[in-house]
């Protein structure tokens, strides 16, 4: 084998390498980035809207309940449309979100038994009013239902809390950038994508000096095929921006009840990060045509000297 042809195999075999490794730590970094866009839109924004929800309802209807149950038309009136409909929303509420909570396991046995206090809860306002006359009977009934929302630890609103808190620490994990990203975009996956560029445009000086050819117009391809990166990478930071202004507009203290402007808030955010989330299924096809071009652009010279001698 000629030392060009030797120098020549070698070269393209680290371009090769180096491709697969840079389009490889693309992948992940950008994947890493993109993957969580929808879960925000879909599974966390209505999880925690519907616990908030649940929270403002419950604490609204216990005062709605007392308010009722000492009004001088409760005998005629009943428990207020007030109060039902707070309690009504509480319940579905906790019903949705216990098919599609994002705490794990503990926030949906966690929802279970919220959902079992909440009729228990209602039962024991009802068992109020229906003692409205008898002021011991009624209080005791009333300090029974505030007990089963508002008992620390035990309650439903701690635990509901603590189901909040549990889907706040999963919205932290899909919007956070962390430490590894940080490290692939700022410094691994620059510093691949400089080195190719690096080797293509030192095996074209060399190709240029060997043969006496202006350009190899396959390598010239593949260099200028690297600049798709810029745009990957505002991609990238414009969805980590969108993914940040989510969790802002979550974990806002009024939720629960600006439930639906939020949820539109959120989705209107998010828009242009889900088609971009979709950029992800080019790179594997931008890679494959890279390392394609590299092999036209070198292994034609390569057979040029297949039988000549060292």
């Amino acid at each position: 084998m000629s030392t060009t042809r030797a120098f020549l195999v070698r070269r393209l075999i680290a371009l090769l390498v180096v491709t697969a490794v840079a389009v490889a730590t693309l992948l992940a970094a950008y994947y890493g980035v993109s993957r969580n866009s929808k879960a925000v839109t879909d599974r966390s924004t209505p999880a925690i809207l519907q616990v908030a929800a649940a929270i403002d309802a419950l604490n609204a209807s216990y005062e709605e309940a007392g308010r009722s149950i000492s009004s001088p038309t409760a005998e005629f009136e009943g428990l207020s449309e007030e109060y039902r409909d707070k309690l009504s929303t509480a319940k579905q509420s906790l019903t949705q979100v216990s098919k599609s909570t994002i705490g794990g396991e503990s926030a949906r046995g966690a929802l279970r038994t919220s959902t079992a206090l909440v009729t228990s809860y209602g039962d024991t306002v009802e068992q109020a009013y229906a003692n409205r006359e008898n002021p011991t009977l009624r209080d005791a009934y009333l300090r029974y239902a505030d007990s089963i929302l508002r008992h620390d630890h035990s309650g439903v609103l701690d635990r509901l809390k603590a189901v909040q808190q549990r889907q706040f620490d999963v919205l932290d994990d899909q919007t956070s950038f962390g430490w590894l990203l940080a490290f692939a975009w700022w410094l691994l996956v620059p510093g691949l994508f400089l080195t190719l560029a690096a080797l293509l445009v030192r095996t074209q000086r060399f190709l240029r000096h060997r043969f006496r050819r202006l350009v190899n117009p396959w390598l010239a391809a593949a260099t200028a095929l690297l600049v798709a990166l810029l745009p990957l990478a505002v991609f990238t930071y414009q969805t980590q921006d969108r993914l940040e202004s989510a969790r802002a507009s979550l974990t806002q203290s009024d939720i629960g009840r600006t439930g639906g402007p939020t949820a539109r808030e959120v989705a209107r955010t998010m828009r242009n990060a889900h088609w971009q989330a979709g950029a992800v299924g080019w790179i594997p096809v931008g890679g494959a045509v890279l390392a394609a071009l590299i092999l036209v652009g070198l292994q034609p010279r390569i057979d040029e000297y297949r039988f000549q001698p060292r």
